[in-house]
């Protein structure tokens, strides 16, 4: 490759390069300037309520219900309060699903229950404004699976997700969250899921640093004389 034209590709793929540089210090940035707390919204939520089963509380014997399953497919039984009752969450080949532990019926989280877990657990100053069903992982929820998104009108636009299979609060999400995760996007440069350190685009940037490195001390060696440093042959 001549001399003119490796400059040119060093230039340009110098330039994309610088201005990765730029969004990775900008994220750096926005990680120390943000304050954890505001990110993670822990301090919107109480913590999860006690495991006390209380002596009046009246329990079906899961062996009642438990012949519904097929050998081997069960994988754990747990026993949990979600909102205002107790639940068994029965884990099987074909996922979780929840039943009451008065009487070991299905009883899946729905709209009310949603509510009333969001109620339960938020500790801001704003109104519950909605509850939806989702039935796959957003954004906000990844990783979590089907979720109940909970919204309130507080000056943090907070929203909390609880996984659909346990009731469980899964994350809390604020308006501080969200530009965190638009740094962390730039940061990671997985623009379709966040998290993936392995996707090509990180991967093209990796190559392009070493290939600046490597032409980099090429072109030093090309258009440094020893003249240039003072020294006489």
């Amino acid at each position: 490759m001549k001399l003119t034209t490796l400059r040119k590709f060093h230039k340009w793929v110098g330039l994309f390069l610088g201005v990765q540089l730029v969004l990775w210090s900008a994220g750096g940035l926005m990680f120390a300037w943000l304050d954890h707390h505001a990110v993670t919204g822990h301090n919107l939520v109480a913590p999860a309520p006690a495991l006390e089963l209380p002596d009046a509380e009246v329990l079906a014997e899961p062996t009642t219900w438990l012949a519904e399953f097929e050998n081997g497919e069960l994988h754990e039984l747990r026993l949990q309060p979600v909102a205002s009752q107790w639940i068994y969450r029965v884990a099987h080949e074909r996922g979780a699903e929840l039943r009451r532990a008065s009487d070991g019926k299905p009883s899946p989280i729905d709209a009310a229950t949603a509510r009333a877990l969001a109620l339960q657990f938020y500790r801001g100053d704003g109104r519950l404004r909605s509850v939806s069903y989702l039935p796959t992982e957003t954004l906000e929820s990844r990783k979590f699976g089907a979720t109940w998104r909970a919204e309130f009108e507080d000056s943090k636009g907070t929203s909390l997700y609880f996984a659909a299979d346990s009731g469980r609060l899964a994350v809390v999400r604020t308006d501080t969250w969200r530009v965190f995760d638009i740094f962390w996007m730039l940061h990671t440069m997985d623009y379709a899921g966040r998290d993936n350190f392995n996707n090509p685009v990180v991967i093209l940037a990796g190559s392009a640093g070493l290939w600046i490195a490597l032409t980099g001390l090429l072109l030093v060696f090309r258009v440094f004389k020893r003249a240039d440093f003072g020294f006489r042959a």
